[in-house]
């Protein structure tokens, strides 16, 4: 971590960003005294000791013994203590739900997947087959809800907070979904269940929002104030950042860029499940793809980004094709995002992006000279964990007001 001084203020209005200061400064060098915590921040002594009270209290920080003496009354020394403090993260999945506790220091301590018994969704499925599979999925989940629960306090360090990322769009801050077409689910109020289970705060985000907070807060957009999130899975959305916030917008379907529209033939269809975009390389459109190409299908009977990437790079020319049209629509939708937004960071989140080395400069390829500007392009700080590690963020802002999960 830089040595350089952290951006304080000494107001009390800001005491919340002097508190992420200290937190910053033990976290990169160790434990210290009070006053090196002021030479390190800028803080005066009465705000070091104000706030690194509240900070004991809360058990964040906690007494580390005592700088050896030099004649005087020898200082008190101080340390973080994130690893004994514990927020779990659920990342949801068509086929399967992942969940993590991650300690303060942003470490993952403990991980588990739920796999979702196959359940084609399909035009012809009845009501009465889709209520069947929504409840067997929402066990599962809250199965998993109860096992990081209790792995936690079995750990000697309770769950303080939950935050739970999701295919789809969320009411804030109840955590409503509205819809998810990976599920076939619609008005399932998710927040509520999981609330109906415990006490400890929850929240539950749409993943490229979960990514978006994640990057802005410990991944590559760290210290910048706007920034776009991609999110590829089997669907495709954005998360946004302005002034240093989520943007949601009025209805919470900000960044829902599966609705962009690609071109004039857009104009002649409706879209009631996936928009016109998500229905060139989301999933659905892939695994159609691939039938009338003769690419094989994988054993989960569903073609991914994923997928593809992994055929082309190891020789298939029909996935080789189509992996060239999903770098097409994906620059053409930051395109979009860039000109509208005018970000300082676009942030690529898919599982595809493990030839990152190669998919990025080919999106800065095809975006150069064709927008004013092409922002920085990189690919998610935490690759598959991206999401999951975002959600764990959100959830660590519920517990004290701010962000400190280390990574």
């Amino acid at each position: 971590m830089s040595k350089r001084r952290q951006s304080t203020a000494t107001t009390s209005t800001l005491a919340r960003v002097n508190q992420t200061a200290i937190l910053e400064v033990l976290r990169s060098s160790g434990a210290l005294s009070r006053q090196q915590l002021g030479a390190a921040t800028g803080l005066s002594p009465a705000t070091v000791n104000r706030l690194t009270a509240a900070l004991i209290d809360e058990g964040v920080v906690v007494p580390a013994g005592q700088e050896p003496s030099t004649g005087g009354r020898p200082s008190i020394l101080l340390r973080y203590s994130g690893g004994s403090r514990l927020v779990a993260a659920m990342q949801l999945h068509a086929d399967r739900a992942s969940g993590v506790l991650v300690d303060f220091d942003g470490k993952i301590v403990f991980r588990r997947d739920t796999v979702f018994a196959p359940a084609p969704i399909s035009p012809d499925r009845s009501p009465e087959r889709a209520a069947r599979d929504q409840e067997q999925q929402l066990a599962l989940i809250m199965d998993l809800f109860d096992q990081l629960i209790a792995t936690a306090a079995s750990m000697g360090a309770p769950c303080l907070a939950v935050g739970v990322a999701v295919p789809g769009v969320v009411q804030f801050p109840e955590g409503s979904v509205g819809r998810m077409p990976e599920f076939g689910w619609n008005d399932v109020p998710l927040g509520r269940l999981f609330r109906e289970r415990t006490d400890i705060p929850i929240v539950v985000e749409n993943d490229a929002n979960a990514l978006a907070f994640g990057e802005l807060h410990r991944g590559a957009g760290k210290g910048l104030s706007s920034l776009v999130a991609l999110f590829l899975d089997r669907g495709f959305g954005a998360g946004i950042i302005t002034n240093g916030e989520l943007h949601r917008g009025a209805r919470a379907e900000a960044g829902e860029v599966g609705y962009l529209l690609m071109d004039r033939s857009a104009l002649n269809r409706s879209y009631n499940e996936y928009g016109d975009l998500e229905d060139r390389i989301g999933s659905v459109a892939l695994t159609k793809q691939a039938l009338e190409r003769g690419i094989p299908i994988p054993e989960k009977g569903v073609v991914t980004a994923e997928d593809i990437f992994a055929l082309a790079a190891s020789g298939n020319d029909a996935a080789r094709e189509i992996a060239d049209e999903i770098l097409d629509m994906v620059s053409i939708a930051i395109a979009a995002l860039v000109i509208v937004l005018d970000p300082e960071l676009v942030v690529v989140g898919s599982s595809f992006l493990g030839s990152a080395e190669t998919a990025i400069p080919a999106i800065q390829r095809r975006l150069t000279g064709r927008i004013i500007r092409v922002p920085r392009v990189e690919a998610a700080t935490f690759r598959e964990d991206a999401v999951l590690l975002g959600a764990a963020e959100l959830a660590a802002t519920e517990v004290n007001d701010f962000a400190y999960l280390a990574y």
